[in-house]
């Protein structure tokens, strides 16, 4: 009996994972992670398909180091209800800057790679800078 494929993975599957993956508490596997992740897509998903996606496998190596370096609290929560939530989502949002502050490091990397490159190559800064040419969208409708 053949087993069904799981869907492609969509834009919306990959900024799942890894919100998933800047709000993880605790203990960090790919395996605790595929398990958190099949229980909002209905679909189990390999490691490999996972990783295969740079941003994915970029933050769980991230939040890996992070929670790595993370003690146990020694106080207690806040009573108040919203008050915790405001603490939660200050957490959400400073891994989230983490991770987007480690992903544009990596891009601008590649800038600089491009351009070390481009000049290699006799590339000049006015040829980079050039407007994209104008859609020639008449050129269609004239073809039988």
């Amino acid at each position: 009996m053949k087993k069904n494929r799981a869907p492609d993975l969509t834009p919306a599957h990959i900024a799942t994972a890894l919100d998933t993956l800047d709000t993880w508490r605790g203990k960090l596997t790919w395996d605790l992670l595929l398990d958190k992740l099949e229980e909002a897509w209905g679909h189990r998903y390999s490691r490999y398909t996972l990783a295969s996606y740079a941003e994915v496998a970029n933050a769980f190596a991230h939040r890996k180091d992070a929670l790595r370096g993370t003690l146990p609290k020694s106080r207690g929560t806040p009573t108040d209800e919203r008050v915790r939530a405001a603490m939660e989502q200050a957490e959400r949002f400073k891994a989230k800057a983490e991770r987007l502050e480690a992903e544009n490091n990596l891009l601008v990397e590649r800038f600089v790679t491009w351009a070390h490159n481009a000049e290699r190559k006799g590339v000049t800064m006015d040829m980079l800078n050039a407007p994209l040419p104008k859609p020639d969208r008449d050129r269609s409708k004239t073809v039988k």
